[in-house]
């Protein structure tokens, strides 16, 4: 950018869309009476089976952070904790019930994306996404 108008307008851009996102989402998840951290503990665990080490270093996330997270998925039934052969090990998947509301959940926020888009031509949308991800790419090189 040229300027250092250009840049602070782009940040306070970014800042409101980034404020207006978590909003969504919050309505969102709170609709499916999810956390965001419960979301993205799903989103990481997803198919596979994890200790709670895997999951804290996957995460970066405190080890009693995670260790409370999980006893609440474990609570709601969105995980199974299963001990292994060495019983100092235990082992957490998702269950059918937290695929169903993750997948509930992903669905209903799409849905809402595409209410939000629905005045703008798939060109404009493209456009977006393309420019988004670029500045993504630019962030992570520079981070």
């Amino acid at each position: 950018m040229e300027s250092p108008g250009n840049t602070d307008a782009l940040l306070e851009k970014v800042t409101e869309l980034n404020q207006l996102y978590k909003q969504v989402a919050e309505l969102m998840l709170h609709e499916h009476g999810l956390s965001s951290s419960a979301i993205n503990l799903i989103k990481l665990i997803g198919n596979d089976e994890y200790t709670l080490k895997d999951i804290t270093q996957k995460s970066r996330l405190d080890k009693s952070t995670v260790s409370r997270q999980m006893n609440a998925l474990v609570k709601k039934e969105f995980v199974t904790k299963t001990t292994g052969e060495d019983k100092r090990y235990a082992y957490f998947t998702l269950t059918d019930k937290a695929l169903d509301v993750f997948s509930n959940y992903h669905k209903h926020l799409e849905e809402k994306f595409e209410s939000i888009l629905s005045g703008w031509t798939e060109e404009e949308v493209h456009m977006l996404t393309v420019l988004i991800g670029r500045l993504n790419r630019s962030m992570t090189n520079r981070i």
